[in-house]
């Protein structure tokens, strides 16, 4: 799921809204099932505004968006009132990329390759806020909140020493957590009185100062976009 679908849910939502009938709607009250499990999966790309990024994009092939990748997930939703709840997070993500540098071979004349990994695990906490009631059989959402970001970054492969000029192969790792904060615009549409699928897209905002292996490369951003669908079960 790309961001060009997120203009077609926003576009979307006031026709169906026009299209639902009467008897479209599901009629019992918020407080009847008042949680949700919700299974999630979609796609997310890292925003990459930050010095590690930057020096990636200087000294090697490729760029952040070739780090776009698969992101599950599992949402608990409790509603507070007919359009209030709170929701918590768990989310996994990992990107990956072959990269070369840009400017050297070695003495083959062959690219000098590693592989670059970067897993990002997430628990976030905050509100949701439903535009219509909830038991609306078409309903769009916004909402909000903060959370962790802990994450591994790892490289592996062929890389140069700078002081000989040699080729060596090589493991740089780092790991650490961050705190964040996100934003989120959704649309849910009901199949039942516990059953409905949803489209969602999130915006993470979260960064932090690399250690281990890369404490000299400053910091990582490890926001982005987050465009995801799937089932609610209400209960």
């Amino acid at each position: 799921m790309s961001h060009r679908c997120l203009p077609v849910l926003l576009v979307s939502v006031p026709l169906l809204l026009a299209l639902t009938p009467a008897h479209g709607q599901t009629t019992e009250p918020y407080n009847d099932r008042p949680s949700a499990v919700r299974v999630r999966f979609g796609e997310f790309e890292p925003e990459g505004d930050s010095i590690y990024w930057d020096q990636r994009e200087i000294d090697f092939t490729g760029s952040v968006d070739d780090f776009a990748d698969s992101i599950y997930a599992v949402d608990f939703v409790h509603m507070l009132t007919e359009r209030w709840g709170v929701m918590a997070s768990v989310s996994y993500y990992e990107g990956q990329d072959r990269q070369a540098f840009r400017d050297f071979v070695d003495d083959r004349g062959a690219d000098i390759l590693h592989d670059t990994s970067l897993e990002v695990a997430t628990l976030n906490v905050g509100m949701v806020f439903h535009l219509l009631r909830r038991d609306a059989a078409v309903s769009p959402y916004i909402g909000g909140g903060f959370g962790f970001y802990g994450y591994d970054l790892e490289e592996s492969g062929d890389f140069i020493d700078f002081d000989t000029f040699e080729v060596f192969p090589g493991t740089f790792t780092a790991d650490g957590d961050a705190f964040g904060a996100y934003l989120l615009v959704g649309l849910e549409v009901a199949l039942s009185a516990q059953v409905s699928i949803f489209g969602e897209a999130r915006w993470h905002d979260a960064d932090d100062e690399l250690e281990g292996d890369f404490r000299e490369f400053g910091t990582i951003d490890l926001g982005g976009q987050e465009y995801s669908a799937g089932l609610s079960f209400r209960f």
